[in-house]
């Protein structure tokens, strides 16, 4: 899976838009679009956050039995 899949990914998991999951990252619309595009990728802190956040929202799914 691309970067671009995992943001797309995990965007879509927390039923976010592009706006209201810019702001969590404290970034512009566009920049996470361009992240989903694959033309730029978010900072390693970034991605590292995401990464975190998609295993403890699985994790919480998982025990809600929704995946």
């Amino acid at each position: 899976m691309t970067i671009a899949e995992e943001v797309r990914a995990l965007r879509a998991e927390l039923e976010e838009d592009t706006a209201t999951f810019a702001a969590r990252w404290h970034r512009s619309g566009r920049t996470v679009e361009t992240w989903e595009q694959g033309t730029r990728q978010p900072d390693p802190l970034v991605l590292e956050g995401m990464r975190a956040l998609a295993a403890r929202t699985k994790k919480k799914h998982a025990k809600q039995g929704k995946g």
